[in-house]
């Protein structure tokens, strides 16, 4: 905790300091403990019967000791406020606060005013002892008012939105809370805050999720895509429904649509709390590139194995140049393009016949991101847009006009494979000598492995080298263009992949890993252009 073993003075003094520095917090209101008011460049002389001075303050709260419960402490605050009178002789603050070592909390004055004109309530018990029936009534009268309604912050991991929230409504004449914009630059901040508050309040085994393709950012983007607690945006995987969450909604076998539901574990208290520090929706500009980003809500372990990396629009573009080179400027209306490990598909970001692309991706979430991105302007066709695993699915299950292309020679011959595929290995040095572990699911979940480990050896522990070695055999003739780890130039691995692999190299470029801002490691990464209709040893 920020604040430890101190006694409550000094606790005190130690927040007035740390947070309300630029407010006047010397003011001393009767029996209150902590109060935050403007402060004024001439300070006069103040009592608590001047009615005139006191009408700029912003919060009144109880400061406590060790960690308590934040009804217990606010509704000692109420019995000293109504016992006093308070808010008769002088106007009320914004906020009402409690506070100890570990947290602060806001509740709006509003929100709890009603409180004060309970009929035939005594006022004059202490304040402290909780065992009266007045404090207990107080106490049931906050939890059926509030239902979690208030501001909380962490001092040690809320530190700066906790400034943040007091920059925004600490404020002369403000009537209503200011919650904290959500933008492009903290979305992810909020999320990491939201994987520790929330995540554990959903009732999913998570282990169990992950494995089957439910990932938890699906839920964030639920979350952040609200309004009034319910998702704004239908294509998401997973949409919020004001207590629930529902997520796989899709039309049976029998024709009936059926959908899975997740609720809270703590009757949505964590949600609720979490959600009041931020403003939902963000503003819409933000949306798409939220939506876009998913890549980034995707756990490293998982984007490594099912290759959600996001490429940075620098090297879409150059790619895209270096096609046109290659290729002729032209290339976008003579060819057709298939991106089969597309996430989201900003791969395809700049291409301008959309007629001619199609975009596959293993999770039907990043479908449903694809399609979303339709309504914002992406140029692509939802026709041309479907889940598939091109490391296990077989060809049938492809859209026909794609399928008639690639059993046709002439016109496979004009398919561009445009990828940027998953960069995972299924074993390092580390493995070798027994200290590490392989990662799991990446060489042996799938059918090409099993296919094609007698034609490239060991190169079937990189997936890049299983979509290299599936295109190259069964869409013979077609033209590659794909972002991979460069392995395949000296590696010890690829003796045998050299063997099998004789398409004609035709252009590229390398960049340093670092630059993709979701992949970690110090190597190269290249952009390779082939043409597997011309056999010879591949050279660079």
């Amino acid at each position: 905790m920020k604040y430890e073993n101190i006694r409550e003075e000094e606790l005190k003094l130690k927040v007035a300091k740390d947070y309300f520095n630029e407010f006047d917090n010397t003011k001393i209101l009767g029996n209150i403990d902590f109060c935050v008011a403007i402060k004024y460049e001439k300070q006069n002389n103040l009592f608590e019967d001047n009615v005139d001075n006191w009408h700029n303050t912003l919060l009144w709260a109880e400061a406590k000791k060790g960690t308590q419960d934040i009804y217990k402490s606010l509704a000692q605050l109420i019995l000293t406020i109504g016992k006093a009178k308070t808010f008769d002789k002088i106007l009320p603050p914004n906020f009402l606060g409690v506070f100890d070592f570990e947290k602060i909390a806001f509740i709006e004055w509003n929100r709890i005013a009603s409180i004060f004109y309970i009929n035939d309530f005594n006022w004059n018990v202490t304040s402290s002892d909780q065992k009266t029936k007045e404090f207990k009534l107080v106490l049931s009268k906050i939890d059926e008012i509030l239902k979690d309604s208030y501001f909380v912050f962490n001092f040690e991991n809320d530190d700066k939105d906790l400034k943040e929230f007091i920059k925004s409504n600490f404020k002369q004449g403000i009537e209503n809370s200011s919650k904290i914009k959500i933008t492009k630059n903290n979305f992810m901040i909020i999320y990491n805050k939201w994987l520790k508050a929330i995540k554990p309040t959903i009732s999913i085994d998570w282990n169990k999720a992950n494995k089957s393709g439910i990932i938890e950012g699906d839920f964030y983007l639920a979350d952040i895509l609200s309004l009034d607690n319910k998702s704004i945006k239908e294509k998401l995987f997973v949409l919020l429904k004001n207590n629930h969450y529902e997520l796989d909604r899709k039309i049976d076998e029998s024709g009936l649509f059926n959908l899975k539901t997740a609720s809270f574990n703590d009757n949505q208290k964590a949600h609720n709390l979490f959600w009041n520090k931020y403003e939902r929706p963000p503003r819409e500009e933000y949306w798409a590139y939220i939506v876009e980003r998913r890549d980034l809500l995707v756990p490293q372990d998982i984007r490594e194995r099912k290759g959600s990396f996001f490429t940075p629009q620098i090297w879409v573009e150059l790619s895209q140049k270096y096609l046109a080179d290659t290729l002729g400027e032209n290339w976008q209306d003579e060819y057709y393009i298939w991106d089969c490990a597309s996430g989201t598909g900003n791969l395809l970001n700049g291409l301008t016949n959309k007629y001619n692309i199609w975009a596959s991706t293993l999770d039907q979430q990043d479908v449903d991101v694809m399609r979303d991105r339709i309504k914002n302007g992406a140029n692509l066709l939802d026709k041309h847009i479907f889940q598939f695993d091109f490391l296990n699915d077989d060809f049938s299950k492809l859209p026909t006009n794609l399928q008639n292309i690639i059993k046709d020679k002439n016109e496979r011959k004009k398919l561009i494979i445009y990828i940027n595929p998953p960069y995972a290995e299924a074993g390092t040095a580390s493995t070798v000598t027994a200290t590490g572990k392989n990662k799991a699911g990446v060489s042996t979940n799938n059918k090409s492995n099993t296919s094609f480990k007698d034609k490239i050896g060991n190169a079937t522990n990189e997936l890049f080298a299983l979509f290299m070695a599936r295109i190259y055999d069964e869409v013979p003739d077609c033209q590659i263009g794909q972002f991979s780890k460069m392995k395949f130039v000296n590696g010890s691995n690829f003796v045998k992949f050299k063997q099998f692999f004789k398409a004609k190299y035709l252009n590229g470029f390398i960049v340093p890993a670092n630059s993709f801002d979701n992949v970690k490691g110090d190597f190269p990464i290249g952009f390779t252009i082939w043409d597997t209709s011309k056999k010879i040893l591949s050279k660079i």
